[in-house]
């Protein structure tokens, strides 16, 4: 049933857009560049308009940080074969850490490619000025599951507000007696605050829910281990009255579901987590019922696909944002698609292909030129164990 009614709404996402839009961008558009007007073509936007080449002369460089995380390893992966299925020119920068970021994204402004794509980035509008340099040079900038800021032509992710709702309906539905719950969040993140903020805001229209505490977790270090480190304190703080964790990603609540086994609680009775993300490691937590009851799957490389159409639109076929078949309508455009909740109940086995998660195939699973079946470069991302 999930996955029928995933593919109705992407259904619906193709056809609203479609005046607008091309093939199989579902979108819940808004912009952050109200300065951006699409009548002024031949200005683009604020900036100079984005170099347009043959597609054999495209060179991409996408900018993302700890490839540890399934979320950026599985939308550099379909990146990956996008550059190879088109013949474009690919480069990844794996730039680590956030204070990395400046020096690594001048490098790859240096190379002068066709476009760069920008993974989530914490506090992103502190690097206006780098986007302006880029952009003047004609170079496209791109975010993918990031965030727009003035001089990025589009952005591709999902509606985090939403997720989280979702999200929180599910527990609620699950655990209707009530719970008493905190929040990890990541303030210097826009997609994890909007997870955060509509996670904690649940709680003032349902007088079955407690929120106990919420904290930022980039004031913590690391946040690699910074969400055992939090479920530690919170279970010394809060004992049995802590029953469940809502954590902005996935990452920091892996951490969390290892505090929480080693208090001696293996199997979530007593608090339980729900992070946001989804892929092999956190679908094997689930499936092995562990303390991590829920995540929200997002459709990663439905984003990559989405955004390397932005880009081949722009930039080879020489469209502007608002013409017949663009991708998008105007400059500084969300686009987005939905995941699922998942849980015990529909976590995906090893072996299964990423698409069949989603239900991309539609009604033609077999169509070898869809975007779905195309296998070059890494190829396929498949369920682990």
């Amino acid at each position: 049933m999930k996955k029928r009614l995933l593919s109705i709404l992407l259904t619906l996402g193709l056809i609203v857009s479609m005046t607008a839009c091309s093939n199989d961008a579902p979108k819940n558009s808004q912009s952050n560049n109200d300065n951006a007007s699409t009548a002024e073509v031949s200005a683009f936007d604020n900036y100079a308009r984005p170099q347009i080449v043959s597609n054999e002369d495209v060179s991409i460089i996408y900018l993302i940080s700890n490839l540890t995380d399934e979320s950026n390893k599985r939308c550099e992966q379909q990146v990956a074969i996008e550059a190879a299925h088109r013949g474009w020119d690919y480069q990844v920068i794996n730039y680590e850490k956030e204070d990395n970021f400046r020096e690594y994204f001048q490098n790859a402004i240096n190379q002068q490619p066709t476009a760069i794509i920008i993974g989530i980035t914490q506090s992103f509008d502190s690097y206006q000025d780098l986007v302006a340099q880029a952009r003047d040079a004609g170079i496209g900038i791109y975010s993918n599951d990031n965030s727009v800021i003035e001089g990025v032509i589009s952005n591709s992710t999902m509606d985090n507000a939403q997720a989280a709702r979702e999200l929180m309906d599910q527990v609620v539905a699950d655990y209707p007696d009530g719970i008493s719950y905190a929040v990890f969040e990541l303030a210097m993140s826009e997609v994890m605050t909007l997870r955060a903020n509509e996670a904690k805001a649940y709680s003032d229209t349902n007088n079955k829910l407690t929120l106990l505490d919420s904290i930022d977790l980039a004031s913590t270090g690391d946040l690699n281990t910074a969400g055992y480190t939090v479920a530690q304190t919170w279970l010394q703080q809060y004992s049995d009255e802590l029953q469940f964790i809502f954590c902005s990603a996935d990452t920091p609540a892996l951490s969390a579901a290892e505090a929480i086994t080693q208090a001696g609680d293996t199997t979530g009775e007593k608090t339980f987590l729900a992070g946001v993300d989804g892929g092999s490691s956190t679908w094997s937590y689930i499936r092995n019922k562990s303390p991590l009851k829920y995540t929200y799957s997002q459709p990663f490389e439905y984003f990559s696909h989405m955004t390397c159409e932005v880009i081949n639109d722009i930039q080879v076929e020489g469209l502007n944002p608002g013409d017949e078949g663009c991708s998008i309508s105007k400059v500084g455009e969300y686009i987005t698609a939905p995941g699922i909740v998942t849980s015990v109940d529909n976590c995906p086995k090893p072996g299964d292909s990423i698409h069949s998660v989603f239900d991309f195939y539609g009604e033609d699973p077999d169509d070898k030129e869809a975007w779905y079946n195309w296998t070059d470069g890494p190829g396929i991302y498949e369920v682990t164990e």
